[in-house]
């Protein structure tokens, strides 16, 4: 079981192994989401034994992403098959276009994982917030180290002029055009009925952190 998504193709939704769209033309999705698995938090291979055992098939767990000490998966081989599930999202994806990414863990080293596959796959991470899905899981409920909101990442993909010209300019100039092309994504201000919030993706502190994590 590899970390799975759903996209939308040919006005079908189409469950697949992330890591392999193999079949998929290069830059042809206008938006993707994906639920990828929350490190060790569910040993997903695991808790289909029962029923595999009456269907008498295993799950080929070699490519699970996940972090598991009995299949000998630690946080980089977690990240590592993150990072080839997102570069396979990276090709497929139009520039310009998006990628959320919801994801709940408590710990700091899967969450840092999933934010530096994405970035290392070539995603520039735009804004990341809470969901909260009113209703509570089992294990939400029963328990009070378990994560009560998901996180939402929202990611684009630059255009490939953007990075040739990023790659190819002087610093000064690649700095500037960067934050440029970046504030062209967020919005100016965030409005709720009478209430107008400012949009802390354009401070200078996350800005400087987007700049730095890109390059």
């Amino acid at each position: 079981m590899r970390a799975f998504t759903s996209i939308l193709f040919k006005q079908a939704i189409s469950p697949q192994a992330a890591s392999s769209y193999s079949q998929v033309e290069s830059n042809s999705f206008d938006y993707i989401f994906t639920d990828p698995p929350f490190g060790e938090n569910i040993m997903y291979s695991e808790l289909n034994f029962i029923w595999e055992s009456w269907l008498k098939v295993r799950t080929n767990n070699l490519k699970e992403a996940i972090k598991n000490q009995t299949q000998n998966k630690g946080i980089q081989e977690y990240q590592q098959l993150m990072l080839e599930c997102f570069r396979e999202y990276f090709r497929i994806l139009k520039p310009g276009r998006w990628m959320t990414v919801e994801f709940s863990n408590t710990s700091a080293a899967v969450w840092n994982g999933i934010q530096t596959a994405i970035q290392q796959a070539g995603f520039v991470i735009a804004n990341v917030s809470t969901l909260d899905k009113q209703q509570g899981s089992f294990k939400a409920v029963t328990t009070t180290i378990a994560v009560k909101q998901d996180l939402v990442i929202s990611c684009y993909k630059p255009s490939k002029e953007f990075v040739q010209r990023f790659i190819s300019g002087n610093i000064e100039t690649t700095v500037w055009d960067f934050v440029a092309s970046h504030l062209a994504y967020l919005p100016l201000q965030i409005t709720n009925k009478s209430k107008t919030t400012s949009v802390i993706e354009r401070s200078p502190k996350i800005l400087y952190d987007r700049l730095i994590s890109f390059t």
